[in-house]
């Protein structure tokens, strides 16, 4: 989908620009949670390029050995972007306790502010493109952003903080403790990404009812159809549907043929339902 890699390009630039202003601010304030969360936003940079990649991939051609396609090439690449993630987690936390606390201007919330509206803004896109779309891609890089634009939040309330450490000396430690925090809220994001796509990974069922219930209703318009039984793999960005049919016992084996023909034509050439393969089973009856 040419909409789904303009977005991913577009998500890399914007968090290319994000990661200098961070880590260049958290190098020049002296402020770790600020360069930790820096880190974080690079990671993505580095998890979109592989992500394009994947992308790229996941729209191969089938082949003779690969008859359903390559989309779940994408549930690789975030698996990839779920690792990167873990490892950038543990780094942040381990290199937190060696970072000497400073108190920052004030000036540096306005790095902060422009980096979590530049941040917010390819959230939104993203959001709305990836469901619309339905781009396993784009809706594991809204996860991601999400991680990174919490952690953001946490670096402007840090900043805030540390301008009464000299007052309260106990507040030094906010910034070893928003760079704790922010490692442990990359480590949680790399749970769920490597958690979701693993799953995906062997083969699991759509469990959206609604997206099974415009299957349902792209159906009806069979009338021959007495009973059937839905079940939508998940393959990247399209499904592959099994279908079990129970049709009007009254119809020749003509008909049901031209019958399984027509169902299959009309599923597969409703974009809406984002099915690009179908198997069609027709049985005697359906418990």
């Amino acid at each position: 989908m040419k909409l789904e890699r303009r977005i991913l390009i577009y998500s890399m630039i914007n968090n290319l620009i994000i990661a200098i202003l961070k880590i260049w601010g958290g190098i020049f304030y002296g402020l770790g949670s600020l360069l930790a969360d820096g880190m974080h936003t690079f990671s993505d940079f580095i998890t979109d390029i592989v992500s394009f990649i994947g992308s790229k991939i996941s729209k191969m051609k089938p082949t003779k050995y690969h008859p359903f396609g390559f989309g779940k090439v994408e549930y690789l690449t975030n698996l990839f972007v779920g690792v990167i993630l873990f490892i950038l987690g543990l780094f942040i936390i381990i290199s937190s306790f060696f970072k000497k606390s400073i108190i920052p201007p004030l000036s540096l919330l306005y790095i902060l502010v422009i980096a979590l509206v530049l941040k917010l803004i390819a959230i939104l896109i993203m959001h709305h493109v990836g469901k619309d779309i339905n781009s396993n891609l784009l809706i594991t890089s809204v996860e991601e952003s999400k991680a990174d634009l919490y952690s953001s939040v946490g670096v402007i309330i840090i900043t805030i903080t540390l301008q009464f450490a000299s007052k309260y000396p106990f507040l030094e430690y906010s910034d070893l403790i928003g760079s704790i925090l922010i490692g442990i809220i990359v480590l949680k994001t790399a749970f769920k990404v490597l958690i979701d796509n693993s799953l995906c990974l062997i083969g699991e069922a759509e469990s959206n009812k609604d997206v099974i219930a415009n299957v349902e209703n792209e159906l009806k318009q069979f009338n021959k159809i007495e009973k059937s039984q839905i079940e939508l793999i998940k393959y990247g960005s399209y499904y592959r549907l099994q279908l079990n049919l129970e049709l009007d016992s009254k119809l020749s084996l003509r008909q049901v043929t031209n019958l399984v023909k027509k169902i299959k034509k009309e599923l597969r050439y409703n974009k809406k339902l984002n099915i690009k393969y179908v198997t069609i089973y027709v049985t005697d009856k359906i418990d």
